[in-house]
Order: structure tokens, then sequence, then C-alpha cells
């Protein structure tokens, strides 16, 4: 994915940070203690993101 001469410093020092974070194994589904939460996503969405959404 090219980044554009017109994107903000904020927007590719994200990218590079989400990038850094994929290669470091963010998206392999690895749990473990320190990733985990008590939460499911499912969980989440529902008591955190749906609610959030209907304001």
């Amino acid at each position: 994915m090219a980044i554009s001469r017109k994107s903000s410093n904020a927007f590719v020092d994200g990218f590079v940070d989400m990038m850094r974070a994929k290669d470091q194994g963010l998206d392999d589904g690895r749990r473990t203690p320190e990733t985990a939460s008590p939460t499911s996503f499912h969980e989440w969405c529902a008591q955190v993101l749906a609610p959030a959404v209907r304001e």
C-alpha cells in the first residue's frame, strides 16, 4: 500500500505503528495472559460499541 505525499504526519505515524504491530503478530490470533481480556469481542460489541453507535 502506497502512502500519498498528501498524507499527514499523524496518519503516516499511525500507519507505521499499525504495520509494526502486524509484523509483531497482531493478526496471528494468539491470546496470552498479557493480550487476553475477560471480555470477548462479541461481548464488547454488544456492551460498548452498539450503545455508543446508538447515541
